[in-house]
């Protein structure tokens, strides 16, 4: 019997690792350049493989940036799951959830751009990308801790998206207005906290 022709089919493992490779280049190319310098071409050549192998792995440039802001938020999470770890305690669970995911962000200033700031990227890519039950899941933990804190209140879903929104707001001038003498970032946050649970 002949064998046929071509590269063998790839394991999922394997075909994982390839669009984590691909995704590390597209990083790279938007931490040096913005995300407006990420193309197919330029990827293949930086992977080392032509650019239809790339778009057999990613329907084109959109795809590769919901890949990656889907490992950020993958990253966020694993540090607050991490600190949630050791804590007790509703509100302190809550509390720590809020500090790590600001902390996060002002930590990985790129990452932020990336998730909160890209160019280049249409409304309709993003409510996709919002809409989807695992990036959902991301932002939502924060609803269940919540409910731990509040588990009665009538109002959690406004007092949740009030959290969210100040965090990121938090962030964004750390990340957007360095030079501005903002108050410590913690302390912001707790007065937020503080000014939503009280």
């Amino acid at each position: 019997m002949a064998k046929s022709a071509g590269r063998p089919t790839r394991t999922k493992a394997e075909i994982q690792e390839f669009r984590s490779k691909i995704g590390k280049h597209a990083l790279e190319i938007y931490r040096a350049e913005g995300f407006g310098a990420v193309s197919m071409r330029r990827l293949a050549k930086e992977v080392g493989c032509a650019p239809m192998t790339i778009y057999a792995h990613f329907e084109g440039k959109t795809d590769i940036l919901r890949f990656l802001w889907a490992d950020v938020l993958s990253d966020m999470s694993r540090d607050i799951e991490k600190k949630l770890k050791s804590v007790v305690g509703a509100r302190e669970r809550l509390r720590t959830a809020a500090q790590t995911f600001v902390e996060y962000w002002i930590i990985h200033p790129d990452h932020f751009r990336l998730v909160f700031m890209s160019n280049d990227v249409t409304r309709a890519d993003v409510s996709t990308f919002i809409k989807d039950e695992c990036t959902l899941a991301y932002f939502l933990i924060f609803s269940d801790l919540f409910q731990e804190v509040m588990p009665e209140d009538l109002e959690a879903e406004v007092r949740t998206d009030t959290l969210l929104s100040g965090m990121i707001g938090i962030a964004l001038c750390a990340n957007t207005i360095p030079d501005y003498p903002w108050s410590d970032a913690s302390s912001m946050t707790e007065q937020l906290l503080s000014s939503i649970i009280e």
